[in-house]
């Protein structure tokens, strides 16, 4: 059996060099400034999705609060003129109804109030990330239907950044923290190809595609999920697993010394290029 679940950051890291990969569950660490700025650039990101998400759920409770105590008001108000205008005996019930219908106005111009503020801060965070009116999910627990992707078929768990609402389907997505290539890197296709198949198996609809974003200021990068892309996933999940279970070994897939000069891992790699 497989030592552990593999994880799609994981197969990130397998699609840029299988040797690599191995050499971090061997617990040789990561080392280099650029690997300690991408984390904290991508947590940056992440809180500032998390901000928008809870900002969100506040501006759909104080809208229905607000809807609440409005009909409120409306009940008073109507309650006390039927009773001004049709009933003389009861005259200082209707004015002490009124009265308070007239409190509740100024309760119900606080949490409007409230809620142009949220609006006005959700509209500031998607015109910053660029995510105009999609519905999204994050998998952290922060809504309520979306849980940690997992697949026991495929030994395989992720938590992408966040997943588009599109009807059924689920897209996921991945943020990068550099500079947006012409295309995206293979180990990125990868990685967010197990997201693909993860969103599959969860929610039991195929996505039509993932789409990697290479910070938030440019556009998305989308790789169409299709048998091709499955395939490839499927076939380096099989290897991982083989890796996992001692069938066969991981060693470098690449011949670039430049690539190797800048992997985190090259001192502690047997295999990396000489200059």
């Amino acid at each position: 059996m497989p030592k552990q679940i593999i994880s799609a950051s994981e197969m990130e890291r397998y699609g840029y060099c299988p040797l690599s990969w191995h050499l971090d569950l061997k617990g040789i660490d990561a080392e280099g400034t650029e690997v300690n700025t991408g984390v904290e650039k991508h947590k940056e990101m992440g809180d500032s999705l998390k901000n928008l998400l809870v900002e969100e759920e506040k501006s759909r409770e104080t809208s229905t609060t607000l809807i609440t105590v409005v009909s409120m008001i409306m009940a008073l108000v109507t309650v006390a003129l039927i009773i001004l205008l049709i009933s003389n005996d009861d005259i200082n019930l209707g004015f002490i109804l009124l009265i308070i219908g007239i409190g509740w106005m100024l309760v119900a111009s606080f949490f409007l109030y409230r809620l142009l503020v949220s609006t006005e801060k959700i509209d500031k965070l998607r015109d910053d990330y660029k995510l105009g009116e999609t519905d999204i999910e994050t998998p952290d627990g922060l809504t309520r239907e979306t849980p940690v992707l997992k697949s026991a078929k495929f030994n395989l768990a992720g938590r992408p950044d966040y997943l588009i609402k599109d009807k059924e389907q689920r897209i996921p997505v991945e943020v990068k923290t550099g500079r947006r290539p012409k295309a995206p890197f293979f180990s990125h296709v990868l990685q967010i190809g197990a997201y693909c198949l993860l969103s599959e198996e969860t929610f039991g609809v195929k996505p039509s595609h993932g789409q990697i974003r290479y910070g938030f200021e440019n556009e998305p990068h989308e790789v169409k999920w299709d048998s091709d892309l499955k395939g490839l996933v499927n076939e380096k999940l099989e290897e991982m697993n083989d890796i996992l279970k001692g069938k066969m070994e991981a060693h470098r897939n690449h011949k670039r010394v430049g690539k190797c000069n800048n992997c985190s891992r090259r001192k502690g790699c047997p295999e990396r290029l000489k200059n």
